[in-house]
C-alpha cells in the first residue's frame, strides 16, 4: 500500500483488539504515529478504568510523548503509563511483589548509578587486580551485567568473566538490591511463576504500545509474551538495532513481523533527510525509503572529506560548508558523531578550544568517599539551580543530597517511616534547607564549615518544626576530610559553585558532540560523522544485515536533515567510486576557495 495519509489513518484507527507491528525507518514519523494511536486508544477504550502502557526506550522519548500530548490538549488519564520498561516493572511488579523472591521478605531496592563503587575493593579481589586498576569503565560493566537465555549472569561487553558476574549478582541480592537489568529478569520470574499476578497486570493494561522494539532483550520479549490479555502495538526498525551490548535481539522484532496473528505495516516515507542522504542509506538496506519531506528535493550531495589529516582541520572544514546551509531554527543546527567515548572527549576539547582543569577537590572526594561526594555535589548543584531560578530542579537536588545523607539510598527508596517523617515533612525540610543554602555568603563559607553548619541547621530544624531529633542520622556531615584537610578549609563554596557553572556551560556547548548510540532518536540540520579508521568507515558502509557495526553507520548517516559530511583518515576517492551518484569529495582547497572569494 502507498504510504500516504489514508494508509497511516488505517494504522491509527485499526480495531483496538488488533495486534500490530510497524516497520518504521529513520525520519518516518513513527513518534507521531505512536502518539496518534495512543490518542485513539484513550478516546475509544470501552471502559475508562482500563489502563494503557506506552513503553519507551529512553526517558527523553517519554518526555517528548508527554509534552506533545499536553501541547495538543490531551487529558492524560490517571491509568496511563508512559515510560521505560524498567520504570513500568518497578512500579507494577518489583515494588509490590519482589518480596516473594527475597529471603528477607521485603521488596528489593534498585541499586542506583555508581553503586559498584561501594564494592571497589571486593571487585578488585575477584578480578585479581589492584584497586587502582578498577576504572569507571569496569565499574560500568558491573552495573550493566545482563542475563543469558538460561538466566545466568552475562557480560555482553565481554569485560567480566562469568564466575565473577555470578558472584556480583549474588552480592547484590544478599544486600537486598537488584540492578537495572535484573529488574526485567526478576519481573519475568515473578510473572512466570504467579499466574494470578501476570493475569492481573495484563487485565489492568489491555493496551500496550512498545517503541524501538528491535532493541527488546530476550527476557523482555519472554515477559511480553506472558501478558496474554494485552494487545500490543509494536514499532521498530531492524536496521537501527545497535544495542547488542545490552542484550538487545533484533530477531524479536523479526519474529513479531513474521507472526501471522499480527497485522504488519511498513512506513516507507522519510520526512527528514535530503534525497542523497536517503539514497546513501538505502544502499545499505533492503528496505528502501522515499524522500517525502521538504528537504527531499535538495541537490546537496553527501560530502566525503579526502586529503585532510587532522580532526581539527576536518571540523573547521565542516563548519565552513555548513555556513552555506540555511538552517531551520526549530532544529538543532549541527551534531558531530563518533563511535567511542574517548574519541568524543578529544573532539570536545578541540571544539571548546581550551583546556579546563577538572575540579580536583571533587575528584579526590569522589575517590575517597563517594557518599559524601554525592551529598556535597547535589547540595551545590541545588545552589546553582536556585541561582538560575529553577526551583523545582533545586529541590530535587536537595532531596537527592538528603537521601544519601540520611539513608544512603536513591530518593525513590528512602524509608521515611524509619525517622518518623511523612512526605510533606520531608519536602518541607528540603525547601527550608534550600532557603538556608541560598542565604549563605558563599565566598566566606569553606567546604568544611558548610558540613558543620548544615549538620546544626538540619538537626535544629527537625526539632523545631516537627519535634523529631535526627542528629544521629547526620553522621555523614562529621568528616575528617581524609587527604583533603587543607583543601576543605581553604576551598570556598563560591569557588566550587562557580566551577560547576563553568563545567555546566561547557557541557551544554559540547552537547553537539555525541556518540552515535546516544544520537539515536535525534536529528540535526547538519551532521559530521567521524570514523577513527578507514576500515571502521568501510564497515559502517556495509550492508546492514552483515554486522551490527554496519547498522551503527546507518544510524549515524540517517541523523542528518540537510547536510551529511563523513571523514576517516586516509580516504581515497577511488575506493568509493561506487557511491559517486550520491557523494562528492572535498578537501582543504574548499576553504582556500572560500577565503579567496
Amino acid at each position: 500500500m502507498k504510504d500516504d495519509g489514508k494508509f497511516r489513518e488505517s494504522i491509527v484507527f485499526s480495531p483496538l483488539s488488533e495486534p500490530i507491528v510497524v516497520q518504521a525507518g529513520p525520519g518516518s514519523g513513527k513518534t507521531t504515529l505512536l502518539i496518534e494511536r495512543l490518542k485513539y486508544i484513550i478516546e475509544k477504550r470501552q471502559k475508562n478504568y482500563l489502563g494503557t502502557g506506552c513503553i519507551t526506550y529512553t526517558n527523553a522519548a517519554k518526555d517528548e510523548i508527554i509534552s506533545r500530548l499536553e501541547k495538543e490538549g490531551v487529558q492524560l488519564p490517571s491509568n496511563l503509563f508512559i515510560g521505560t520498561i524498567h520504570s513500568f516493572l518497578l512500579d507494577f511488579v518489583i515494588k509490590p511483589y519482589s518480596h516473594f523472591f527475597n529471603n528477607e521478605d521485603i521488596p528489593f531496592k534498585l541499586a542506583s548509578f555508581g553503586f559498584a563503587r561501594n564494592y571497589k575493593n571486593d571487585i578488585a579481589t575477584m578480578l585479581k587486580r589492584p584497586p587502582y586498576l578498577i576504572n569507571n569503565s569496569t565499574l560500568e560493566a558491573f552495573e550493566s551485567l545482563n542475563r543469558d537465555k538460561n538466566g545466568n549472569p552475562f557480560c555482553y561487553r565481554g569485560k567480566i568473566p562469568s564466575d565473577v558476574a555470578k558472584w556480583w549478582k549474588s552480592l547484590l541480592k544478599r544486600d537486598g538490591y537488584i540492578d537495572q537489568q535484573d529488574v526485567v529478569y526478576l519481573s519475568y520470574l515473578i510473572l512466570n511463576k504467579y499466574e494470578h499476578i501476570r493475569d492481573a497486570l495484563s487485565v489492568r493494561f489491555p493496551y500496550m504500545l512498545v517503541d524501538e522494539y528491535q532493541d527488546v532483550t530476550y527476557f523482555q520479549e519472554r515477559l511480553f509474551l506472558l501478558l496474554n490479555h494485552s494487545t500490543f502495538f509494536c514499532v521498530g526498525d531492524s536496521n537501527q538495532s545497535v544495542f547488542g551490548f545490552t542484550g538487545a535481539q533484533p530477531e524479536n522484532f523479526k519474529s513479531k513481523w513474521e507472526n501471522e496473528s499480527y497485522k504488519t505495516y511498513k512506513l516507507s516515507n522519510n520526512f527528514r533527510s535530503a534525497k542523497h542522504i536517503i539514497h546513501l542509506a538505502n544502499n545499505k538496506t533492503d528496505i528502501e525509503q522515499v524522500e517525502a519531506g521538504i528537504n527531499g528535493t535538495s541537490d546537496q550531495k553527501v560530502v566525503f572529506f579526502k586529503d585532510v589529516e587532522q580532526v581539527s582541520e576536518v571540523i573547521k572544514l565542516f563548519h565552513r560548508i555548513r555556513d552555506n546551509v540555511e538552517c531551520d531554527e526549530d532544529y538543532n543546527p549541527y551534531i558531530i558523531l563518533a563511535r567511542q567515548n574517548k574519541y568524543i572527549r578529544v573532539i570536545s576539547n578541540l571544539i571548546k578550544n581550551q583546556d579546563i582543569e577538572p575540579n580536583m577537590f571533587f575528584q579526590k572526594l569522589k575517590k575517597e568517599h563517594y557518599r559524601r561526594y554525592k551529598i556535597l555535589y547535589n547540595s551545590l548543584i541545588a545552589i546553582l539551580f536556585r541561582r538560575e531560578s529553577d526551583f523545582k530542579q533545586a529541590v530535587e537536588r536537595i532531596e537527592e543530597a538528603f537521601s544519601y545523607l540520611l539513608f544512603n539510598e536513591h530518593p525513590n527508596f528512602v524509608d521515611l517511616a524509619s525517622i518518623g517523617y511523612d512526605k510533606f515533612m520531608w519536602k518541607k525540610l528540603q525547601v527550608y534547607t534550600l532557603q538556608y543554602l541560598d542565604g549563605l555568603v558563599l565566598s566566606e563559607t569553606t567546604v568544611a564549615e558548610l558540613f558543620e553548619e548544615m549538620k546544626d541547621f538540619i538537626s535544629n530544624l527537625s526539632k523545631d518544626l516537627f519535634g523529631i531529633p535526627i542528629g544521629n542520622k547526620l553522621r555523614m556531615l562529621n568528616y575528617n576530610w581524609k587527604n583533603q584537610v587543607k583543601a576543605s578549609k581553604g576551598t570556598t563554596i563560591s569557588q566550587l559553585v562557580d566551577q560547576l557553572e563553568i563545567e555546566s556551560n561547557l557541557s551544554n556547548s559540547e552537547g553537539n558532540v555525541i556518540s552515535i548510540h546516544n544520537a539515536k532518536g535525534q536529528e540535526a540540520e547538519c551532521v559530521l560523522v567521524l570514523a577513527e579508521s578507514k576500515s571502521q568507515l568501510d564497515e559502517w558502509l556495509a550492508l546492514n544485515n552483515e554486522t551490527e557495526e554496519a547498522r551503527v553507520g546507518y544510524v549515524a548517516f540517517s541523523r542528518a536533515r540537510k547536510l551529511l559530511c563523513v571523514w576517516a583518515p586516509l580516504i581515497e576517492e577511488e575506493d568509493y567510486a561506487h557511491l559517486d551518484e550520491n557523494v562528492t569529495f572535498l578537501d582543504n582547497s574548499y576553504i582556500s576557495m572560500k577565503e579567496t572569494v
